[in-house]
């Protein structure tokens, strides 16, 4: 991916996640533990607990073990969160179904982007989706970098006023706009802490921290039908319970009208753009603010909805003021 002269536009933050480190232990003569020691970050080679049972300690700052039983417990809680708040940190993202759960999921026909082939030619969802996401990621330049140095997309790490100063129609001052428009911050993510692999746990991270970049891209702000046309895109694409999870219990907040209007018009159209569009979680968003937006959506492939989000609420409120219901 092509680089462009943006760095002023960079920050350094603290780590979240710290980058893989290149130490490694034997697996016959796992290290002494000190309990008195401070935490020291696992690199991606470092043995893992198995899922059914907590962490023996967390792997990266923040990182809290819980069992399987717990996760389930706290996705019980989620689904009823998101019927209760849709707010863009909280219901519609619980990360714990990342791993292991995802290992109890099973395939969908959906064409999914990111999940790896396999040797007989088919994607699929598997046993190891967030393995395959990590796998997909390695097989390119900018996704090795990602998970070589880990960046956040934080106020710390981006100079937001910086991208208002862009030219009209760049990737950056779109974002710039759309941050404004629906007064929201990228600090605005709650942190990953429930996956024990600290790699995995990144790439999350750095799935939610992008998320408000698909919005930009697909054109769509933070309302719950905006959100969930945009999780029906990353369904398609990433193939994330999470995404599956959010479609599923987001439209039985919304009216039935409403939510027959919303898939008529955009859910085909959604699942079709998010399997045919490039693979979009290992994209360097940060070398990009100063690209024009259109070009980013012709390199990755990600086609304009058929209709504008905006033009579609204005048909709502028209049809329901028919209706005598405003």
């Amino acid at each position: 991916m092509a680089c462009c002269s943006c760095s002023p536009l960079l920050r350094r933050s603290p780590a979240l996640f710290p980058a893989a480190s290149s130490r490694t232990f034997s697996t016959t003569s796992p290290p002494s533990h000190n309990p008195s020691s401070s935490i020291k970050p696992f690199s991606a080679a470092d043995r893992l607990p198995h899922p059914e049972t907590p962490a023996a300690r967390p792997t990266y700052p923040g990182h809290v073990p819980i069992n399987l039983f717990q996760r389930a417990l706290l996705a019980v809680g989620s689904g009823v969160m998101g019927l209760v708040d849709t707010s863009r940190h909280g219901a519609l993202r619980p990360s714990f179904l990342f791993v292991p759960l995802t290992a109890r999921s099973n395939p969908t026909p959906l064409n999914l982007t990111c999940t790896s082939r396999t040797r007989h030619g088919r994607r699929s969802l598997g046993n190891d989706l967030g393995p395959r996401l990590r796998t997909r990621m390695r097989s390119t330049p900018s996704g090795r970098r990602l998970l070589r140095e880990r960046p956040r997309i934080t106020e710390e790490s981006i100079d937001v006023e910086s991208l208002g100063k862009l030219e009209e129609g760049t990737f950056g001052r779109a974002y710039y706009e759309w941050l404004r428009r629906n007064k929201v911050t990228p600090d605005t993510r709650d942190p990953v802490r429930y996956v024990d692999d600290p790699e995995l746990a990144y790439l999350l991270q750095r799935y939610r921290e992008s998320h408000d970049f698909y919005h930009v891209l697909l054109g769509f702000g933070v309302s719950l039908p905006a959100e969930l046309v945009v999780k029906w895109f990353e369904l398609a694409n990433f193939g994330l319970p999470v995404a599956f999870l959010s479609s599923v219990l987001g439209p039985l907040r919304m009216e039935s009208d409403e939510r027959r209007r919303l898939w008529r018009t955009y859910g085909a159209w959604a699942l079709q753009a998010g399997g045919k569009a490039e693979c979009l979680i290992g994209v360097e968003w940060e070398r990009e603010w100063e690209t024009p937006i259109r070009e980013l959506r012709e390199r990755f492939g990600v086609e304009k909805p058929p209709v504008g989000f905006r033009a579609w609420r204005e048909e709502g409120r028209r049809l329901r003021a028919e209706e005598g219901r405003i």
